[in-house]
């Protein structure tokens, strides 16, 4: 897109922004119509923009890195001439509409830099304090990335001049950020523990003990998460604040672990020995699932006389805590002594 102001030299306006300006104002006339341009409606843009993308291709279009320094140097051609874009748009209703779809665009393509959340921009790996210096990091970039005002050219002059430094030297200063963008901390932790027990089961399941198997990997999942010592060399130019906030991650970590992997202290009673033991018949209920384990006990006393028997003459609280044993999971005798009476009323 060619603009001469009266009086004034050429200027040459290019990438998104020049697209967005010139499809806002064929918008509203017969020639918008014929080639289709559509830019009010969602399906209208997503179009636009695969129509751009597919005519600039052969001037590297669409690239995040080539659409900073396109509409950088529009910004720059604009410079001194306050008022053009009102100028050009005609006025504030087209000018709103062109803008509006370069910042959507914008944003398009930084969503494909930072993805929809920082696990798919950083994938879980082990150890948990691993992940969360890498991912740290990455999210500083990324809130920066996803905070930057497309309206405003001092911004992207800014970003651009970070593009243009030799690769990696952006990072030298940078600080990590350990609160992620649209995740609260319990989404990251359940998330990763996913991932690990998963990892876990799937290892543990190529083997024919597999039951065994998976309880050493709670043990390794207890001795190995935890420690985050071999960051720590790391970690010394953290900031108070950024250090304290690792440490607290790490602490609920830790708390959120035991909580999967361990009975609350309260139930492990000291020399408690496992009396009850699986079997292949019935299946182990799902964590906290209290109707399936009633009907896991039902079942099972149908046909073991001496899980029946044990069932029978112990107190609730020991009874749950051999199926704490069993399960791996802490069983809570209040919420499974309510269900066993509600259900035998019924």
């Amino acid at each position: 897109m060619i603009y001469t102001p009266e009086g004034g030299q050429p200027i040459v306006l290019g990438g998104i922004l020049a697209a967005s300006m010139l499809s806002a104002l064929l918008s509203v006339t017969d020639e918008g119509e014929r080639r289709e341009i559509v830019i009010d409606t969602p399906e209208g843009r997503n179009d636009f923009f695969r129509r751009y993308e597919k005519e600039m291709l052969a001037d590297n279009g669409g690239l995040f890195t080539t659409e900073v320094q396109r509409l950088n140097e529009a910004y720059m051609e604009l410079a001194g001439e306050e008022g053009a874009l009102l100028r050009i748009c005609r006025n504030d209703r087209l000018l709103d509409l062109a803008l509006g779809l370069m910042v959507e665009y914008m944003e398009r393509l930084v969503r494909e830099q930072v993805e929809e959340q920082i696990y798919m921009a950083v994938p879980w790996t082990g150890p948990f304090a691993q992940w969360l210096f890498n991912a740290g990091y990455a999210e500083t970039r990324r809130q920066h990335l996803l905070t930057i005002n497309w309206t405003n050219a001092a911004e992207v002059y800014a970003l651009a001049e970070e593009i243009n430094e030799p690769k990696g030297t952006e990072d030298e200063n940078q600080e990590p950020t350990f609160v992620f963008e649209g995740l609260s901390a319990e989404q990251v932790l359940n998330g990763y523990w996913k991932w690990l027990w998963e990892t876990a089961q799937k290892d543990a399941n190529q083997y024919p003990d597999a039951k065994v198997r998976l309880a050493e990997y709670k043990q390794l999942i207890l001795d190995n998460e935890m420690d985050y010592d071999f960051l720590k060399p790391e970690m010394k130019d953290f900031t108070p604040e950024q250090l304290n906030l690792f440490r607290s991650w790490m602490g609920k970590w830790k708390e959120y672990v035991e909580q999967k992997i361990e009975p609350p202290v309260s139930t492990r009673k000291k020399d408690l020995r496992q009396e009850l033991i699986p079997d292949n018949i019935s299946p182990i209920p799902p964590e906290h699932n209290y109707v399936k384990v009633r009907e896991y006990i039902i079942e099972r006393c149908k046909y073991d006389q001496e899980f029946k028997k044990y069932f029978e003459v112990h107190k609730m609280t020991d009874f749950c805590d051999q199926l704490t044993l069993l399960f791996g999971w802490f069983v809570e005798p209040n919420h499974l002594g309510k269900r066993m009476k509600k259900k035998s009323k019924k």
